[in-house]
């Protein structure tokens, strides 16, 4: 701990503050965050303590410091878990600097070392990013360098290896990017615009499987394309990736495909967005056996909404990373005030539908060491119907030759379709609404308990979990800096763990303080000592940039999603604080 905070210091103090109106010293900011919980032994919501810490009291916290002076930054970041939250990797645990670099940027030339964050296109080749919420951070340790050859035309490279922990990768990544934008390339500010691109990403990462004979290195390459044209926006992106045998995918050879696409259109009141999205064995890490939100090298976009009230959230959709096809449809319209739906102050309705699938596989499968049927070691499947139906047979990738078994086929099996509709509208002066309508088809077998699809013989014997959600959110402006909030939560289903209800209300008296209460009800638990209370009351306080907040009361076990990817978080009761600050 002394030696980290000398290494501070020292970058602290190796710069000064503008004191001197006349000298230029450059500028410090920064940010801190810590959270902290104490539990308590709930023996109602966790019968057998499953998710009770020894440590009863963990905290994790964090602190950004970044310096800047003309073309030069620097910045690092200190963490600190002891230890990490209930539902979080236990792999972040400890005090350490994992974040650190010195960037230069001149005259098109953007150099960095050390630690950076990047992506290529949507992210089907390359993203790294850092989200505290679910635990992932997969930030890149070495070069990166982004130059502007000339106006409209970009190129990126990179090499490094991944954040995992407070430890890097055994694996190195290298890849580079080219991007064309013809409007800035002419210099012109045209309605109509053309954006290309195009990027390559290998990992290296050494084998010595005594059974498989593994790439070493493993390429992926992708091409886009993101026309404009007045009121319309079309992308497009398609990847491909070499053999990429991983604990993932139960180490077969199949190479992988991805396509993502959206449209929208928008004009006056109306905003359309259509997307598809098609992911074909394109899990791409720079560890062949790291897990869940380990050192991910790229992403894929979810195409679905992401649902912020609680009951809602408790069935977002999480991607499946070794294969699914779906697509969204969004509409959104503004009826103007004065006619039948807008009312008197104008009302927004917003319509959405998302829907996921397995892919139609045939599966090839072998005889494994203990004569139970794998599909590891081979081509792993082939892709039936619609999409890219695309296959390669091989029998060399094995160090013997193993005959391959008659192939399964894997009926088209759905994970998930969301359906719901918003409606926002002001009711007088003081009242404005929130309605929404949710009806969710969720397959919990695989988005939730994670059978992977080689293992699913009989669709039936799926868990599949049918919901309808209604949601209204008010809020009452009392008087100038007075507001209350209320949400009145409702959502019903036969399966899983039954119906529930949920109240909450939120008094903030703007900008410093807010009270908060509410209560989440299971009373249609299928069993009936467990159609208990999640009781919870909340403050807050601001001053300037900081803020603190306390929280009090039980949790409800749930999943918690960002972009696609989610973590579980088990039921709890206790205390928990949380303190951030800018500067």
């Amino acid at each position: 701990m002394k030696k980290i905070l000398f290494l501070a210091f020292t970058f602290i103090s190796s710069f000064s503050f503008a004191q001197e109106a006349e000298k230029d010293y450059g500028q410090i900011h920064g940010n801190f965050q810590t959270n902290a919980q104490y539990y308590l032994r709930d023996t109602i919501i966790d019968p057998n303590g499953t998710a009770f810490p020894d440590e009863r009291l963990l905290a994790a916290g964090f602190l950004n410091l970044t310096y800047s002076k003309g073309d030069f930054m620097a910045g690092l970041r200190y963490e600190n878990y002891q230890n990490n939250l209930i539902g979080l990797p236990e792999g972040f645990k400890g005090e350490g600097i994992p974040y650190r670099f010195i960037r230069y940027k001149h005259e098109g030339l953007d150099l960095t070392v050390g630690n950076y964050y990047e992506q290529f296109g949507s992210g089907l080749i390359f993203r790294t990013y850092e989200e505290r919420g679910l635990g992932l951070d997969n930030a890149m340790d070495g070069l990166r360098l982004i130059y502007e050859i000339r106006p409209g035309l970009k190129a990126k490279a990179l090499v490094g290896r991944q954040r995992i922990y407070f430890e890097t990768s055994d694996g190195i990544v290298r890849g580079g990017d080219l991007e064309f934008n013809l409007n800035e390339f002419n210099g012109t500010n045209s309605r109509t615009n053309l954006i290309v691109g195009a990027g390559a990403v290998s990992r290296f990462e050494e084998s010595t499987d005594p059974i498989y004979n593994l790439p070493e290195n493993v390429a992926a390459a992708s091409l886009r394309a993101n026309f404009i044209s007045g009121n319309f926006n079309i992308f497009g992106e398609y990847a491909y990736k070499s053999q990429d045998p991983n604990s993932s995918n139960r180490f077969i050879f199949k190479p992988g495909h991805a396509i993502y696409a959206n449209g929208s259109y928008s004009k006056g009141n109306l905003g359309i967005i259509l997307g598809y999205k098609y992911y074909d064995n394109f899990l791409f890490r720079s560890e062949r056996v790291a897990n869940f939100t380990e050192l991910l090298i790229n992403y894929q976009p979810p195409l679905a909404e992401l649902h912020t009230y609680a009951l809602p959230a408790l069935y977002s959709y999480n991607v499946q990373a070794n294969g699914e096809t779906g697509m969204q449809a969004e509409i959104a319209y503004k009826f103007d005030k004065g006619t039948l739906v807008g009312g008197r102050y104008g009302t927004l309705v917003n319509l959405n539908f998302s829907n996921s699938y397995a892919l139609d596989k045939s599966f090839i499968t072998r005889p494994g060491f203990d004569s139970v049927p794998t599909i590891s070691g081979t081509d792993g499947y082939s892709v039936e119907g619609a999409g890219l139906d695309i296959e390669t047979r091989r029998l060399s990738w094995f160090n013997d030759n193993l005959k391959f078994d008659i192939p399964r086929r894997l009926n088209n099996i759905q994970y998930s379709q969301d359906f719901n509709v918003e409606v926002k509208t002001k009711i007088n002066k003081s009242l404005k609404g929130t309605f929404s309508y949710y009806n969710f088809i969720y397959n919990r077998s695989a988005l939730l308990d994670g059978v992977v699809d080689d293992l699913v013989s009989d669709p039936n014997t799926l868990e599949i979990v049918y919901v309808n959600a209604m949601v209204a959110e008010i809020l009452w402006k009392i008087k100038p800096k007075h507001s209350l909030r209320s949400e009145a939560q409702l959502m019903l289903t036969d399966q899983d763990r039954g119906s529930w209800a949920l109240l909450l209300l939120e008094y903030s008296i703007a900008p410093q303080w807010f009270f908060a209460v509410q209560d989440a009800y299971n009373y249609g638990h299928p069993d009936p000592d467990l159609r208990v209370h999640y009781p919870l009351v909340s403050m807050g306080y601001t001053r300037g940039t900081t803020k603190f907040q306390f929280n009090y009361g039980r949790q409800q076990e749930g999943v918690f999603c960002v972009g696609g990817i989610c973590r579980v978080v088990p039921a709890s009761n206790g205390f928990s604080m949380m303190i951030t600050t800018n500067f």
